[in-house]
């Protein structure tokens, strides 16, 4: 049933007292913090019906009592406003991103310890699956006879590098020509789409006789098999951050959280499904369906190339984070990621 306006506001009053001090939230605070003007009596029968209905919690035997998930979804949908991001917190993002250099992973590391240090949160950004990422440009270089060095753009400024042996008699001109033949046949497909279709246009190339096609497919396959496609990584930054935060003084709540931040399988799960979404997520309490994540708050967002995700950036803390604060700086700084990974097309 849809809450009354005064269980609305007790409700709010307590939620947003419970971010600030992560303590229990006594009928009596409510009354002098809450606008609705009741006295404490009346404050308590509100709460009773709210812990009734599973918004509240009373953790101990005091009459504080702490919002729960259910509350927190609320609070999120319902009541919460987000706080506009400081222009100067605009400038340190957008700062630091910028000269970052041309390494994808570089900024991505950047970026990670930036969010840590803005938030006080963990921090985690998962790095682009390069199977997926799409070829945007292939260069051979000869350095020695028979020795070339193989340059793999990816659309998104993610670059591969390899050198490979090839026929002593292959000149600077023909691996021109090479590239040029493999670029045009291989541009904007994924890296798995063309390490599929390498084996189909070389059994073609050599049906047919054609030689400048052949030795072009013959480099690039055995460029691509000299190595796999790296797999997603999860970046994490700001472990003590929240191991400061009230709700792990308890050692066997401290384990649970460091199995999370550790097993990074849970981390991928989360930032994957951002990612797939393109849109900013907050998951609050189990509706991850990771019972590792029961008392824990997320904040995702996806970063990409225009409307392609690459990956997903995000902050992982205590149920009570400030959500209004922090979502704004997780949205800002995955669209500062995804301008800056534009100007790499």
């Amino acid at each position: 049933m849809p809450l009354l306006e005064r269980e609305r506001e007790v409700l709010t009053t307590i939620i947003e007292a419970y971010i600030a001090t992560a303590s229990p939230v006594g009928s009596r605070a409510v009354s002098k913090q809450s606008p609705l003007r009741l006295s404490p009596a009346t404050i308590r029968n509100i709460m009773a019906d709210l812990t009734e209905a599973g918004y509240l919690a009373q953790p101990h035997t005091s009459a504080g009592r702490v919002p729960t998930a259910r509350a927190f979804r609320f609070y999120l949908d319902e009541v919460m406003r987000l706080r506009p991001l400081a222009e100067t917190d605009q400038r340190r993002i957008t700062d630091n991103l910028a000269t970052a250099g041309l390494e994808v992973g570089e900024l991505l590391r950047r970026a990670s310890r930036l969010l840590s240090g803005l938030s006080l949160q963990v921090a985690m950004v998962i790095t682009p699956n390069q199977a997926a990422a799409r070829w945007k440009r292939l260069d051979f270089s000869l350095l020695n006879p028979g020795l070339v060095m193989v340059l793999l753009v990816l659309q998104g400024g993610l670059v591969r590098t390899r050198v490979i042996e090839a026929d002593p008699g292959v000149t600077a001109d023909d691996l021109v020509s090479y590239a040029n033949y493999l670029n045009h046949l291989f541009t904007d497909r994924t890296v798995t789409e063309v390490r599929a279709r390498l084996v189909r246009e070389l059994d073609e190339a050599t049906r047919t006789l054609d030689a400048l096609c052949r030795q072009a497919l013959t480099l690039a396959r055995t460029a691509f098999d000299h190595e796999r496609e790296p797999a997603s990584e999860v970046i994490v930054d700001g472990t003590p951050n929240i191991l400061g935060q009230p709700e792990f003084t308890d050692a066997g709540h401290m384990r649970e959280l460091m199995c999370v931040l550790e097993e990074r399988t849970v981390l991928l799960e989360l930032l994957d499904k951002t990612a797939n979404e393109l849109k900013t997520v907050i998951t609050i309490g189990g509706e991850s369906d990771l019972a590792a994540l029961a008392d824990l708050g997320v904040i995702t967002a996806p970063y990409g190339m225009g409307a392609m995700s690459l990956g997903a950036i995000g902050l992982i803390g205590p149920l009570r984070m400030d959500y209004a604060k922090l979502v704004p700086v997780v949205d800002y700084t995955a669209r500062t990621l995804t301008r800056l990974l534009d100007r790499h097309l």
